[in-house]
């Protein structure tokens, strides 16, 4: 029989907060590494990422780096009222930044956009699989953001590279649901690959 979301997201948690600090460190020092080879970006200006919170992998090295390369980087902003949409707002110097209700720093700015607006966004998540399924949180945010990809025969815009590290990987297949919106790729601490 084959775990529901909720359990392997239980698992897959466990998994990540058995890391440690040094495993942590090294990882994200390896994204920088396997973005910049992969030419991802050499081709892209708006960049949509996310800071880390909890055992998430940390971005902010990465986030850093792209900034210094003239990339126009966005970070996730949670909707108000009862929309599920995400905001991305540009990071900008001397911006102001709130706490939001998970915990998570936002940055507000006057200048925000769409996820369809980026050119590469890279997600969070909990678990993925081979074909590019992930699981998130639960908070159906990014499903949200995103549910204009399923109505779409042909590629727009953004790409969506998960960021995980490779515990979070799964041999069997998530079970998908009607909204799940599949990732183009995985970055890991082992490499940035694509799916089919």
């Amino acid at each position: 029989m084959q775990a529901s979301k909720s359990q392997l997201r239980r698992q897959l948690l466990q998994r990540r907060r058995a890391l440690t600090a040094m495993q942590r460190h090294h990882a994200a020092q390896q994204l920088l590494i396997h973005v910049i080879r992969s030419r991802l970006l050499l081709r892209h200006q708006h960049i949509g990422l996310y800071l880390a919170h909890g055992t998430e992998i940390n971005t902010l090295p990465l986030i850093n780096r792209l900034l210094a390369l003239g990339k126009t980087v966005y970070l996730p902003a949670l909707p108000f009222g009862r929309s599920k949409q995400l905001w991305f707002h540009r990071i900008e110097a001397h911006q102001p930044w709130h706490v939001n209700q998970f915990g998570i720093p936002e940055n507000q700015t006057s200048v925000r956009v769409r996820a369809r607006q980026l050119d590469v966004l890279f997600m969070p998540l909990v678990g993925y699989d081979d074909a590019g399924s992930r699981i998130g949180m639960g908070g159906g945010y990014y499903d949200a953001s995103l549910a204009y990809l399923r109505r779409r025969r042909y590629h727009i815009k953004p790409r969506l590279i998960g960021i995980a590290f490779t515990c979070q990987h799964l041999t069997l297949a998530l079970p998908a649901d009607s909204w799940d919106v599949p990732l183009h790729g995985i970055l890991t601490e082992q490499n940035l690959r694509y799916f089919r």
